[in-house]
């Protein structure tokens, strides 16, 4: 593996990228066939941060949902309301705008006099 390091310090290609771009970033740049050992470990080292960003923002999540909501949560509600906020691909934003928001006790503004 320092051989694969001293290659990408020498590679005139390689160097600018990592002063332009971040760290993440620049893995992103490394080919696997050239660099396989320093491809590999940057692989696992980056998969560690992203999989305790995730469990730090459902733990805070779950918090958060626990203490608001604490005498009517249930378990389903509970587990339903983690699956939302641990999900990745919902689009939360177009599932609000859909939403029909209902007032109580709330009297029906009709045109009729």
């Amino acid at each position: 593996m320092q051989m694969e390091l001293v290659e990408v310090q020498c590679d005139i290609i390689l160097k600018p990228k990592y002063t332009n771009v971040g760290i993440p970033e620049f893995y992103q740049f490394l080919s696997q066939e050239r660099f396989p050992m320093l491809f590999s470990a940057s692989t696992r080292l980056m998969a560690l941060f992203g999989s305790t960003y995730i469990c730090e923002q459902f733990f805070s999540s779950m918090k958060i949902n626990k203490s608001v909501l604490r005498s009517r949560l249930t378990d389903e509600h509970l587990q339903a309301t983690l699956r939302l906020v641990s999900s990745q691909d919902i689009k939360r934003v177009a599932l609000v705008d859909e939403k029909r928001w209902q007032l109580s006790g709330q009297k029906r503004n009709d045109c009729q006099n």
